[in-house]
């Protein structure tokens, strides 16, 4: 009865747990309900691998290896590592510091490739650079008391938008440091706030500047610029991942091993 459970287990679909599907090629399934394909032996290679085999997964994946790296290193399917990378991706974005206090810096970047790498389906279509650009911008505070950045993909640089953000994250009594861009010209209404014209010239006063915000984007763009493209609806993974590791940079491998299990054990 036992053995018979575990088979209809393993029926059943990974993505919405429904248990009638479809036989297809070399072993694969598609659920009758989501239409989505899977296979037993992804199934049982993933998500319900041992904790030895997720502790190997993490450790590998930890040093910056692809995918498919990972995959040969571990001994498993690549199509699972894939899927197991995925997920810690998803955890990774998910754990994120509590209210930023003290002083904060705050910036916007665009993210999107550079433009003469682009089709020329796309580039004949024009764009601007800086606020108007076709490119995805990222919104991102860095505290100076911690140390730590989040950052996100968002749909617009709208001032409505960007307080919503600050006001969801920062502490009320924190200290805002920006540029001089107009769209934070609403924050000195709920935040203490200083900025630095860049367009002046300026780029420091005293203490006041937006230095470390921006040394992490150029560390986030050469870690994307490694990773190699990456698709618009996939970037919030992978931007989570690249603040995961930056807030986790001054953690030894063990530990940061350590604390990604944990994550994966609570959820």
């Amino acid at each position: 009865m036992e053995q018979f459970c575990h088979q209809r287990s393993r029926r059943r679909c990974p993505h919405c747990g429904f248990s009638r599907a479809w036989t297809i090629r070399r072993h694969h399934r598609k659920c009758k309900r989501c239409r989505r394909e899977w296979s037993a032996k992804e199934k049982v290679l993933g998500f319900a691998a041992s904790p030895a085999v997720w502790r190997q997964v993490i450790k590998v994946f930890l040093r910056d290896r692809t995918g498919a790296r990972v995959a040969e290193m571990v001994n498993l399917e690549r199509h699972c590592v894939h899927r197991m990378l995925h997920h810690l991706r998803c955890l990774m974005t998910r754990d994120i510091p509590g209210r930023l206090a003290g002083i904060v810096e705050v910036d916007e970047t665009f993210i999107g490739g550079q433009w003469r790498n682009k089709p020329w389906r796309i580039r004949r279509q024009g764009t601007k650079r800086g606020h108007g650009t076709s490119k995805q911008a990222i919104f991102g505070m860095f505290s100076r008391s911690t140390g730590q950045v989040i950052a996100w993909p968002i749909p617009n640089l709208k001032s409505i938008t960007l307080l919503s953000v600050l006001r969801t994250h920062v502490d009320p009594g924190a200290t805002i440091y920006t540029d001089g861009w107009t769209g934070y010209i609403h924050v000195l209404d709920f935040f203490a706030h200083q900025q630095v014209d860049h367009q002046s010239g300026v780029y420091a006063r005293g203490h006041i500047h937006t230095n470390s915000i921006e040394s992490f984007w150029g560390y986030l763009k050469r870690r994307l610029k490694i990773t190699g493209g990456v698709r618009r609806d996939r970037l919030a993974l992978f931007l989570g991942e690249e603040v995961w590791r930056f807030n986790h940079r001054r953690l030894s491998s063990e530990v940061q091993i350590e604390k990604l299990s944990q994550l994966l054990v609570a959820e």
